[in-house]
């Protein structure tokens, strides 16, 4: 119980900050404080000069006012008070009425800090449930109002870890006004917020967009679209920062995804970066922070142009107009922008923003700050830089890459080592190989190719995905195939109970390839156990004509059948035969047509029941 004191109200947390205990007072203490020193001070002149006793000093002090205000006595205290703690003694020391400690303070900080957030009420309730009755609601939240925040609303357990890593831990702020321009592109990849029509299918998709913005003049020096984010769309996307501004930046900051810490981007020997000595930083994952000027860039992208579209859907739209865009589309009520409209309007927006004062640039524009770049201009061709590198081994003069096959004469001196293999992405004809150090050997050619393959690898990986799609959506067909079969039959259920012990069957399953094997159970037997007082010579005869009639063996199935035929007759006003109406008197009482009735009940309709017996009236 003594944990729970530390916890008294909002004052204990500011009193261990604060050096100074006046400080550290309320500030109506500090006021009543200040006042009183204020009426004293001429006393505590004369004491400190004159040398008199502080009783005298108080009486001469009274004289001095009028009936009413602080007495000798007052003032006396007030002068003993001051020169023994100094103005801290003058201030009020009442604190008001201590509080309780109840017991079920730390159980309801436990209940209060969990990820599903529940109210102050709620907490109550929970208390008061565990055998604390005076958990009322209003102590409860007095309580824990009372607490620290870091204790109560705002704890790592309530909020949740990431949202509290995200936005209440203090993070460092990086100064880039200290980089060059062009020193690091910050780049990263976004699924936009707007359903545009795809180019080949006609229907609603969201293309990926990948940007690279330089850190210090926030500038966008190069981007992309496309369908996905992979290796290939980040190298587009940065080939155009380097072709378009001839310019190469000495760092490039992005997170852990496939496109960016691709082996075709990232590798020591033949990654793309290591072509032109540019070095990767890796933000940490799920840290947002850690990119923060790329995502405000697509915050405020898509507030400014991602919701001039009628199809955007970011999280942000309202629910109902969410849920309906889909079908306001097929409907053709809401018709979807072209991928030619959308990237117009892209590159329209990064216009824009690149010619926009900033306040965080000292109000220039990131055009201007990027006129101060010192550029670093590209050593090898144009044409090469949207060609990635990989590493193979020469084998019989030939190289293997992506199925295909290439030959060259050259080769025959690099038999058994590797080179780096440079290739197009959208053709396939040849192509550059390098030694291990990078100088140039020779164009390789096509030389075989297996059946069935495109010449371009980008159709290649379009196929790909296209037949992972469909793996996919045929799992989906197999389950909705499953879930349409029917249930067990009611009368498929009755004759697997009434089968006997030594021969189960099987519950025939209807529209299904192979029957359910059934479980083997004793067949019940039919009591004869009446529930209704009878007559005891009348249920005599009745069980005798019973006996007597000629009845053949029946499942159960077939007995519930025809209790419902008999049934139906009656029910109609129909004449019933003795011998049948005694045996339905008696069937209806039995257990065996109780579970008939709560089978038929629990499987299906009783349309369904087999009729064995139209012989019978």
């Amino acid at each position: 119980m003594a944990a729970l004191l530390k916890f008294p109200g909002r004052d204990a947390p500011i009193a261990e900050r604060v050096t100074d205990p006046f400080l550290a007072m309320p500030l109506a203490a500090r006021e009543e404080a200040q006042r009183c020193l204020s009426i004293i001070r001429p006393a505590l002149t004369r004491i400190s000069q004159q040398g008199v006793s502080i009783r005298a000093a108080a009486a001469w002090l009274a004289a001095s006012f009028a009936e009413g205000e602080p007495s000798a006595r007052t003032l006396a205290r007030w002068l003993t008070q001051y020169q023994t703690g100094g103005i801290v003694a003058l201030a009020p020391q009442y604190k008001g009425r201590p509080r309780q400690a109840r017991g079920w303070e730390a159980r309801a900080m436990h209940l209060f800090a969990q990820p599903q957030r529940p109210n102050y009420a709620t907490v109550a309730l929970w208390l008061r449930q565990e055998g604390f009755e005076d958990a009322s609601e209003h102590l409860v939240r007095r309580y824990l109002k009372s607490l620290p925040s870091d204790a109560s609303d705002t704890s790592r357990k309530r909020v949740g870890a990431h949202y509290y890593q995200q936005n209440i831990k203090p993070h460092v702020v990086r100064d880039s006004s200290v980089l060059p321009v062009g020193f690091v592109y910050e780049g990263d990849g976004h699924t936009c917020d707007v359903y545009v029509a795809h180019p080949a299918t006609g229907r609603a998709y969201r293309p990926e967009l990948t940007v690279w913005v330089d850190v210090r003049s926030h500038r966008v020096v190069g981007w992309w679209l496309s369908e996905s984010e992979s290796a290939e769309t980040t190298l587009f996307s940065l080939s155009h920062a380097l072709i378009g501004h001839d310019h190469t930046p000495s760092f490039v900051h992005c997170d852990v995804g496939s496109g960016f810490k691709a082996r075709l981007m990232t590798d020591d020997v033949s990654g793309f970066l290591r072509r032109f000595d540019i070095a990767p930083m890796f933000a940490l994952p799920g840290n947002a922070k850690g990119k923060g000027l790329i995502e405000g860039f697509f915050h405020w992208f898509e507030e400014r142009c991602g919701k001039r579209f009628s199809t955007f859907c970011g999280h942000c739209r309202t629910d109902d107009a969410l849920r309906h865009l889909r079908q306001r589309v097929e409907k053709g009520v809401v018709k979807l922008p072209s991928l030619v409209d959308y990237a117009q309007a892209v590159k329209d927006y990064f216009d824009f923003y690149n010619g926009n004062p900033q306040r965080g640039l000292d109000d220039l524009s990131p055009n201007d700050l990027w006129q101060t770049l010192e550029r670093v201009p590209l050593e090898v061709p144009s044409v090469a830089v949207v060609r990635p590198r990989e590493t193979r081994k020469v084998v019989r003069w030939s190289l293997a890459l992506h199925g295909r096959t290439y030959r060259a004469d050259e080769l025959a001196q690099f038999e058994g080592r590797e080179v780096l293999v440079e290739y197009s992405l959208h053709d396939d004809s040849l192509v550059w190989v390098f030694d291990e150090k990078g100088r140039f050997i020779v164009e390789a050619q096509l030389n075989e190719k297996m059946p069935w393959l495109s010449d371009s690898r980008i159709q290649d990986g379009l196929e790909r995905r296209a037949a992972g799609q469909r793996k996919r959506l045929q799992v989906k067909l197999d389950e909705v195939d499953a879930r349409s079969r029917k249930p067990i039959s009611a009368a498929s259920m009755l004759d697997a109970l009434d089968a006997p012990a030594a021969t189960p069957r099987a519950i025939e399953m209807p529209d299904s390839r192979s029957p359910i094997p059934a479980l083997p159970m004793p067949a019940p037997a039919v009591s004869l156990q009446i529930v209704r007082p009878l007559d005891q010579a009348a249920h005599a005869a009745t069980v005798a004509a019973c006996e007597a009639a000629p009845v053949p063996m029946e499942t159960q199935s077939q007995r519930f059948a025809r209790c419902l035929q008999l049934s139906a007759r009656r029910d109609a006003g129909l004449p019933l035969a003795e011998a049948d109406a005694a045996w339905l008197a008696i069937y209806e009482t039995t257990p065996d047509y109780t579970a008939a009735r709560m089978v038929f009940e629990d499987f299906g309709s009783l349309s369904g029941v087999p009729n064995n017996n139209e012989g019978n009236p």
